[in-house]
């Protein structure tokens, strides 16, 4: 895209492009515009300076098929030859199960007469639908958790201060505890409860069995029935993302703190 001047309506339609692209899994458009100056910092994601670390960094990522929810592109004049993009775009899974805010701000700049992107800033916040928390009890799961329930003792109850109110919990029945902006939520087999503590309070307040899946996660590894690449999959059906760089640590540490078992298959009923 050669250039003298940026024209912002058209840079704000090229991000979104880019973006879009992105969540398909074509990186090469967005390879194209990166340079030896390009800076790029995600949450989960080590700071990678030049284009060709970046693309050394994502050239395996193949995209996950989402729905783009909603999207806000707002572009900024920083001169006749930069200009800076910032907003949020909003996916959700196919199936339902989670949604992620993706907060950025790119700025380009023209070097040489091509528009250039060289700074990528991307933060993620990690949401599921209230309709999709609680574990959803069909046939097989229902005997699996009634399994699973049975053959371990009575979990600590847990006191949790929801607000002027005190719940106790059973700690083998909570599925995990999430980071929420400014309140945590306790996502149990049968209802989710807010919470006044941080997440970081809680933590200390837990059995082992909870495993700090990333800074706004403590899963209970009780309900882990799969790992991938960049994720683990709950009972439920909900997979919650690893960040890329702690994934091989995340991935060694599960393995041997989650215990052998039986799982039912959701394909039968």
């Amino acid at each position: 895209m050669a250039a003298k001047k940026i024209d912002l309506e058209e840079i704000a339609a090229l991000t979104k492009a880019l973006f879009h692209a992105h969540y398909a899994g074509d990186l090469d458009k967005w390879f194209s515009y990166l340079c030896p100056d390009s800076v790029y910092l995600g949450t989960g994601e080590p700071l990678l300076f030049g284009g060709d670390a970046i693309r050394e960094h994502f050239k395996g990522f193949t995209g996950k098929a989402v729905n783009i929810i909603e999207e806000e592109y707002f572009p900024v004049s920083l001169g006749d030859s930069a200009a800076q993009v910032c907003g949020q775009i909003i996916v959700e899974s196919l199936e339902g199960s989670f949604r992620v805010i993706n907060h950025f701000t790119i700025s380009y700049r023209i070097i040489g007469g091509e528009l250039k992107m060289v700074h990528q800033h991307n933060s993620y916040e990690y949401m599921q639908p209230s309709e999709s928390k609680v574990l959803n009890l069909d046939v097989n799961t229902t005997q699996f958790v009634r399994s699973l329930l049975l053959e371990r003792p009575s979990g600590r109850r847990i006191p949790i201060r929801s607000g002027t109110q005190t719940i106790f919990v059973n700690s083998n029945t909570v599925l995990y505890v999430q980071s929420q902006r400014r309140k945590t939520e306790f996502v149990c087999i049968d209802r989710v409860i807010s919470c006044n503590s941080s997440i970081g309070e809680i933590a200390k307040e837990l059995p082992d069995l909870f495993y700090p899946i990333h800074r706004g996660y403590l899963v209970n590894t009780l309900f882990i029935v799969a790992i991938r690449r960049f994720e683990v999959e709950l009972i439920s059906g909900l997979c919650i993302p690893i960040p890329s760089l702690t994934y091989m640590k995340v991935k060694e540490d599960l393995l041997h703190k989650i215990p052998s078992r039986e799982i039912p298959s959701h394909d039968s009923q």
